[in-house]
């Protein structure tokens, strides 16, 4: 990226529902042909050298949770008790360690009535790490001097014209703004389709057809000047590419990023060929059914229309690391570097950005409809991890994995949270149940468990967050899984909250 000058803009404005987004049962659960942890495990595609096997069996069984409770003893579980807690029915997990994959493991529930055979070879929608993938081709293509990624959108686009909004022609769409999240374009995350429903093209998403679950996009904020999280603009990015290379999608990523990073498993075709079918691991709801026809057809394929392992990502990952380190036969030192300088808001390019003296950590999460994934590596010390999970109930176990192993491993960017637990009465809590506008865009509700005296949050992906009161200020709550804070705010007799930065108005 050296070769164009980058003019780092204004953010002023911070809008990013990611839903980072982004577990004890008696149950019988086997890591799949895992009987010899002191080999490969060439059958199954996993990967378990004799000098990992004892770093794999302390992350196995010393699974914890984000929050630590004052005053109160520590409870550590196992992979597979968490997964029958969280009702999980497979994790693709793998290791990163110095820069080269420690371990990878496929774990199954056993308890599901339909047990898939699966193995580290497997398959699972990768969610939003379509986006990170999508982006480092696009930079591969910019310092090929294929693209400029500071040009106007519109320059490439043959049948497709912007909506007019809030951009100008000095202050344009571009792909570095739409990667960036600050293109101002709308549209944050997407549904999916079903099966058996007729998939749309890019056009028909992006001016909202008939048929079409999602909003046609506009530019609803200058470019460069809001932070706010954008699938929208994405799937504009996917159609300028089309329509750059005269070639599908699929084929655009598998030359510059899947063939390259050697990805063998894994491709953006949506639908995926029915010869393939037979290697995806299919999704389940919150409540352990599976979805109808399995999975959902992602036509947003930058988005988050990629298939993909465990395996596949930490080579990905790795490769990162690699050029940051200088070694890289992909990505160039320069441009690594130059990405990690524009941060903003603690995120850089979709990715959230953790800086310590010894640590400079990329983390980025995942979530479709039966899937929820998350990636991170330390770009100094080469550590990171993998998960990818079939379940909308993923997400806390994810959270778990990752600090778990930054016990394991000494990282420093995953760190527990102490609190202290507080009394609230049942008729306070109950008080606070009700629908949410979230960010003036975003529905969220909460309901009161009678049972149980707690609260619990819901986003419109399915994600819930059951909340222990804890000691503040205001009236203030947490999720004890990931750590994420949502404090009532006194001043107005907490009928709003804040949350990930943003308030939430009840309706």
């Amino acid at each position: 990226m050296a070769k164009t000058k980058y003019r780092k803009p204004l953010v002023n404005k911070f809008i990013f529902p990611t839903f980072v987004l982004i577990f004890i049962g008696s149950c019988s659960f086997q890591p799949k042909d895992s009987n010899d942890s002191s080999t490969n495990n060439l059958n199954a595609g996993c990967i378990s050298p004799k000098e990992s096997v004892e770093r794999k069996m302390e992350l196995e069984s010393g699974i914890r949770g984000q929050v630590k409770f004052l005053g109160e003893s520590e409870n550590f579980s196992s992979i597979t008790n968490k997964m029958s807690e969280y009702n999980i029915p497979a994790l693709s997990l793998a290791v990163i360690n110095r820069g080269k994959i420690d371990w990878a493991e496929i774990y199954q529930n056993s308890n599901f009535s339909e047990v898939q055979k699966l193995d580290c070879m497997s398959i699972f929608q990768a969610a939003s790490l379509s986006k990170p993938v999508t982006f480092l081709a696009a930079v591969r293509m910019h310092s090929a001097g294929e693209i400029d990624l500071d040009k106007n959108i519109q320059n490439y686009l043959k049948d497709f014209v912007i909506p007019r909004g809030k951009q100008t022609a000095e202050n344009p769409v571009t792909f570095r703004n739409i990667f960036s999240h600050t293109s101002g374009i709308n549209s944050g995350g997407y549904q999916g389709y079903a099966k058996n429903l007729d998939m749309p093209s890019d056009l028909d998403i992006l001016r909202g057809n008939a048929g079409v679950n999602s909003p046609a996009i506009d530019v609803i904020t200058p470019p460069n000047e809001t932070l706010a999280y954008s699938g929208g603009g994405y799937t504009l990015a996917e159609l300028a590419l089309q329509d750059i290379y005269n070639d599908e999608f699929s084929n655009i990523m598998k030359k510059w990023i899947l063939e390259p990073a050697k990805m063998r498993h894994s491709e953006f075709t949506q639908p995926l060929l029915a010869s393939k079918t037979n290697q995806i691991a299919k999704g389940f709801t919150q409540s352990g059914n599976v979805l109808d026809g399995g999975w959902r057809n992602h036509p947003e394929q930058a988005a988050a229309g990629l298939w993909s392992n465990s395996i596949d990502m930490a080579k990905f990952l790795i490769e990162i690391y690699n050029a940051y380190q200088g070694e890289s036969s992909i990505f160039s030192q320069s441009d690594i570097k130059s990405i990690i300088s524009q941060e903003r808001d603690g995120h850089v390019y979709g990715f959230l950005l953790n800086r310590s003296d010894d640590a400079i950590s990329i983390t980025h999460y995942g979530g479709n409809a039966g899937y929820r994934t998350g990636m991170t590596i330390n770009l100094k010390s080469g550590n990171g991890l993998v998960y990818l999970m079939n379940s909308d109930n993923g997400g806390a176990l994810g959270n778990e994995l990752l600090l778990s192993a930054s016990q394991v491993y000494n990282w420093q960017h995953f760190k527990q949270i102490s609190v202290q637990r507080r009394q609230v009465s049942s008729e306070v809590l109950k008080g606070l149940s009700g629908e949410y506008k979230w960010n003036n865009q975003i529905n969220l509700s909460i309901t009161f468990d009678e049972k149980n005296n707690l609260i619990s949050l819901y986003f419109p992906n399915g994600d819930e967050y059951k909340l222990i009161a804890i000691a503040g200020d205001n009236l203030e709550f947490i999720h004890p899984n990931n750590g994420v804070k949502v404090t009532f705010l006194k001043n107005d007799d907490y009928r709003s909250f804040s949350i990930y930065g943003q308030t939430a108005v009840k309706l």
